[in-house]
Parts: C-alpha cells; sequence; structure tokens
C-alpha cells in the first residue's frame, strides 16, 4: 500500500541563494554593493530626462541643470567602485541560477490539502498585474515613480487577498474573489523593490519566486543588465520551477532578460498520489509593431510548456489545471496585430474573456490605462476608477487608446493586453471551468495596468 505524500512537501529542486556556493554569493552581494552608487547616480539622471520632469521656466531649468550636474558629478565619483565591479558581475552570471526562491517560515501553514473525490471541489485564484517597478528613472518614463514606496503599497494589498470592495468585476460570477492562491506580476525590476516586496509577501502567503532572468552575457552575443521582471508567488507549496529567455529582442526590450517562468505546484492527494497544478508567466516583447517577434516568442513558450509539464509530472500524478499568465504585449481589437490574435496560443489554451478573433466578450475590459491621467484623482482611487470605467466617457478617457492613433471600436472596452488562459488534461480524473473573471482597479495609483484575476472551479470527474 502506497503512504500518502508529506504536506507540506518539501521543495526537493528549490534552495533559496540563485548560486550553488556561499562564496559565489557573498562576491554576487559585493559587486551589487560596489555597482550601487553608479547605478544610484545614473538613474536619477535618466529621470531628470523622463518627459514628466522636465521643467518651466527659466528658475525650473536652473534647478534641474543644478541638479543634473550633482547627479553627473556622483556618477564619476561612482566609477572607480563601478568599473572593477562591473566585470565580476559578469563573471558570477555563468554560476548564476536565473530565479531566487524565498521559502516560507518555518510557521507557514498551506492550505489544507485538496482530497478529491472525498471532496469534489476546490477553487483556485489567479492574479497577473503589470505593476511597473522599474528603476524610477525608467518609472518616470511611464509617468510613474517612487518605485520603493509602491513596491511596499503593492505588497500590502496583495496581503489584504484584493477586497472584493476594491474589485471591478465584470462577468462570469458574483463580484469579489473568493480566495487569492496565485499571483503573477510583471515589470518587477527594480532589485530593491522586488526584495520590498518579498519580505512582505513570503512570511504570509508563502514560497516566492524572484530575481528571476539569465542575466551577463547571453548567446548571440547579447547583454542583459535587466532580469525578467517577472514575480512568481503561491499559497501552496512549489515543487519544481524552470526559466527559459526569449534570443531575441529589440529596442526597448534589448537588454531584459525576458521569458518564461514554469512552476509546478501541489495543491492537494488523489488515491495517495499528488495533485499539482502547472503555473507558467510571461512578458512578452514589447514594441507594438514587432508582431512577428511575439509571434517566435509565443511559439517558444508553448514548446517550453510541454516540455516542462513533461519533465516534472510523476507517474499516475493528477494535474487540476495548467495556467498560463502574464502581459502579452498585444490585443484582441487592433488590426495590427492580427497575426498574434489567430496564433496557436488560442488553440492550446482557453482564453475567457475572448470569442474568437478580435471579438471579446460584452464584460471583458482593457488593462492598459491612459499614462497621461496617472495622477489624475479618478485614476488614483480605486473606486472611482472603478466607477469610472463601468461609462463609456470614463472608457475613452482612462483608458489607453489604440497602438496607432486609430479609430476606436464602438463601444470603446479598451486594450488588454493582460491575460490569464487556463487548460485542463484530457482525460484527466479532474477538470477546470471559469467560476469568475476579475478586472480590479485595486492598484490605481500605483500602475499603469488593471490587475487581471481568474477563478478557476476544479471538478474531480465521477
Amino acid at each position: 500500500m502506497q503512504s500518502a505524500p508529506a504536506w507540506p512537501p518539501p521543495p526537493a529542486s528549490l534552495r533559496p541563494s540563485a548560486f550553488p556556493h556561499p562564496a559565489l554569493h557573498a562576491l554576487h552581494r559585493l559587486a551589487r554593493a560596489l555597482l550601487f552608487p553608479a547605478y544610484w547616480a545614473l538613474d536619477r539622471l535618466l529621470g531628470c530626462c523622463a518627459p514628466g520632469a522636465r521643467p518651466s521656466g527659466q528658475a525650473g531649468l536652473r534647478v534641474a541643470a543644478g541638479a543634473a550636474a550633482a547627479l553627473l558629478l556622483l556618477l564619476l565619483a561612482g566609477l572607480p567602485l563601478a568599473l572593477p565591479a562591473l566585470p565580476l558581475w559578469l563573471l558570477l552570471q555563468a554560476w548564476r541560477r536565473p530565479f531566487c526562491y524565498a521559502p516560507p517560515p518555518p510557521c507557514w501553514a498551506p492550505p489544507a490539502p485538496w482530497r478529491p473525490p472525498a471532496q469534489p471541489v476546490r477553487r483556485f485564484g489567479f492574479l497577473s498585474a503589470n505593476v511597473c517597478l522599474l528603476p524610477d528613472g525608467l518609472a518616470r518614463f511611464s509617468n510613474l515613480s517612487h518605485s520603493q514606496r509602491r513596491a511596499e503599497e503593492v505588497g500590502a494589498l496583495l496581503l489584504a487577498a484584493l477586497r472584493p470592495s476594491r474589485y471591478g468585476t465584470t462577468g462570469c460570477g458574483p463580484p469579489g474573489p473568493a480566495g487569492l492562491d496565485f499571483v503573477c506580476l510583471q515589470e518587477v525590476f527594480d532589485p530593491r523593490a522586488a526584495h520590498r516586496l518579498v519580505s512582505r509577501l513570503a512570511p504570509s502567503l508563502g514560497p516566492v519566486l524572484y530575481d528571476v532572468g539569465s542575466l551577463g552575457l547571453q548567446r548571440g552575443p547579447h547583454l542583459k543588465l535587466l532580469g525578467s521582471g517577472l514575480l512568481l508567488a503561491s499559497r501552496y507549496p512549489l515543487l519544481r520551477a524552470a526559466f527559459r529567455s526569449f534570443p531575441h529582442a529589440r529596442r526597448e526590450d534589448a537588454l531584459a532578460s525576458k521569458g518564461l517562468l514554469s512552476a509546478q505546484a501541489q495543491v492537494g492527494i488523489l488515491d495517495g498520489r499528488r495533485v499539482v497544478g502547472f503555473l507558467h508567466c510571461t512578458h512578452l516583447h514589447a514594441p507594438s509593431e514587432d508582431g512577428p517577434l511575439r509571434c517566435k516568442q509565443l511559439t517558444l513558450l508553448l514548446d517550453w510548456i510541454e516540455r516542462f509539464e513533461a519533465e516534472s509530472r510523476q507517474s499516475g500524478e493528477a494535474v487540476a489545471f495548467s495556467v498560463l499568465l502574464g502581459d502579452l504585449n498585444f490585443d484582441n481589437c487592433s488590426l495590427d496585430h492580427a497575426q498574434e490574435q489567430e496564433h496557436q496560443l488560442f488553440h492550446r489554451f482557453r482564453d475567457p474573456c475572448r470569442l474568437g478573433t478580435r471579438r471579446e466578450q460584452p464584460w471583458a475590459l482593457g488593462t492598459i490605462l491612459n499614462t497621461s491621467t496617472l495622477h489624475h484623482s479618478v485614476v488614483c482611487s480605486p473606486e472611482m476608477l472603478r466607477r469610472a470605467l463601468e461609462q463609456e466617457k470614463g472608457r475613452h478617457r482612462y483608458l489607453a487608446g489604440p497602438a496607432h492613433g486609430g479609430p476606436r471600436p464602438k463601444p470603446w472596452r479598451g486594450r488588454r493586453l493582460d491575460y490569464v488562459l487556463y487548460r485542463g488534461v484530457a482525460g484527466a480524473p479532474l477538470s477546470p471551468d471559469v467560476e469568475q473573471v476579475t478586472f480590479s482597479t485595486a492598484l490605481a495609483g500605483l500602475t499603469d495596468h488593471l490587475a487581471v484575476g481568474l477563478q478557476l472551479r476544479v471538478s474531480a470527474l465521477p
């Protein structure tokens, strides 16, 4: 008779440090510390160049010029430390695993394992959000700033499980989520912001994968100075994870290590064997006109998903769900994105917001906001923004328009760039179905995207 798996199971292949030896980890921390003064000054100098930071009037110009000169001097003063530290940092990337794992504390108690068929149904909540936690200077180009403060507030909201009163829900069920089990964030590029999020999430929510990306000199050759920006948090134990980096990038994405983060979580026990779920998080190429490149990335990630799930699955294991979350950087309303809209992705995964090519559910909502209005009082209030987006006038004003300024379809519902897609396994004893889709204004004032939530109802088949 087979003994039941331990609960919570140990994460056999996951370890906290991204390096195989403590000495390498210590050297990496030293290299980062030496690089920080020059990095900080350069970041602030970039912020001075952002459109919203340009002063008006002679007095403002004099102050700005003085600040820029001081930052330039600080940058030059930091170079003697940064110049030897950069080669060391680049060298260490050869030994670095492409993500860090923050384990939950010893006192952490995950949800009780689902035990079908005695418990025939369990619901799982997923959330995807682009939080624009770039280094401050780069964030200002999206009309956002104070990445450290915003990271603290995002973490606090996630710990509050995005209370129902802060949700705007459209279709597929009653308002408000029943629970938040898995969170995928994009654009957590700033390392300090990432650590602030992790310090809030790991002790209360559960295991977190962060600092994701293959950095340094990569095959091509390509120089990657920013990670993927992905962060995955889970209320359930994580068993295994992998990251694969997209091989090609252009323009503003050239220095970022975007790719696919995959993880396997155990959610229950069935007949003495594990019940698992697969989570796949991504952020595709950003420039709107680069549709063929995004299609290549979609094809790659589908192959990587199949490979990861095949390598992770054990004999007799039951799969509750496979979910793909992220900012795919194309919508289902623009003719410019026709190639992506017809990709085989939508034959392999189900998009609950989509009826077909350029046909959306009547309740589906765009997820990218108009950056010029991000500091309006309405956009900074979750409840006021929710009410505004219920009206056509509010959607025209606060949701971003077509990518290249073309005519807006009527009625205007905005551009949905953020997706939560799902699928089950044919012939499996468990079947997932959509119970609720949520477009959340909870992060109003903290990012230029709406968050997207999905609640799956997974049933044990008779």
